[in-house]
């Protein structure tokens, strides 16, 4: 089943533009003079993004690439978004989560065909309000990654008046946004980049999850992310 996502929070002059229309129901913003971090903003809410279905796994594995911690342990906040962002920086184009916890990433879901959608009912541990799959069944969603096309420069706004309060890899000052982000394309390892409107700083972070760390409104910038 698709993603549950609740009503986005406006407290005050605070505004909380997420990237791609974040959705923090769970959230409860104290607003005292302060901005407050929200952390698990992205969500899936692009058409690029959408849900794809409950497919059915086996031993050998629909997808061959598992999200595990350096210590090769599971990530303990495991959710869909999480899961999505991860595959798309490892170059996959399909995220899928399974019972509860597991994350996995691969490029074909139908080798072993589609499940019922009720197959997959298991709340994920990183957030109740999402399914993540079941005892060997996957619930499958579409990174949007797009294979790099020697030669076009392909990136896209996901938010306004927003910056990440992770720290960036590289901090820059180009003569233009087209600039910036050749400057994350030609890095190698570059994935998301934040402009200042009034300044041109350009601050390049080599992680798509960056955007599950945090982020704080302030007018003036722009997030961007690279296809």
């Amino acid at each position: 089943m698709p993603l549950k996502f609740g009503k986005s929070i406006v407290a005050l002059k605070l505004v909380c533009l997420l990237m791609c229309a974040y959705s923090v129901e769970s959230a409860k913003l104290n607003i005292l003079n302060s901005v407050e971090v929200i952390r698990h903003p992205y969500n899936l809410k692009e058409r690029s993004n959408e849900y794809v279905g409950c497919f059915i796994d086996e031993i050998t594995r629909l997808f061959p690439h598992e999200y595990l911690l350096n210590d090769g342990t599971i990530p303990p906040d495991m959710e869909n978004n999480r899961c999505l962002l991860y595959c798309k920086e490892q170059g996959y184009m399909y995220s899928g989560t399974q019972n509860t916890e597991e994350c996995w990433c691969g490029d074909d879901p139908y080798q072993y065909g589609l499940a019922d959608v009720s197959d997959c009912n298991k709340q994920c541990i990183g957030d109740s309000q999402q399914i993540c799959g079941d005892g060997w069944r996957l619930s499958v969603y579409e990174t949007g990654y797009l294979p790099f096309k020697k030669g076009k420069l392909q990136y896209k706004i996901v938010s306004n008046d927003t910056i990440l309060t992770s720290l960036a890899n590289q901090v820059l000052s180009p003569r233009s946004e087209i600039e910036c982000a050749l400057y994350c394309k030609i890095s190698g390892n570059c994935k998301v980049f934040v402009i200042s409107t009034e300044t041109g700083q350009c601050s390049l972070y080599n992680s798509y999850t960056v955007m599950c760390e945090g982020v704080q409104h302030e007018q003036s910038f722009q997030v961007y992310m690279m296809k």
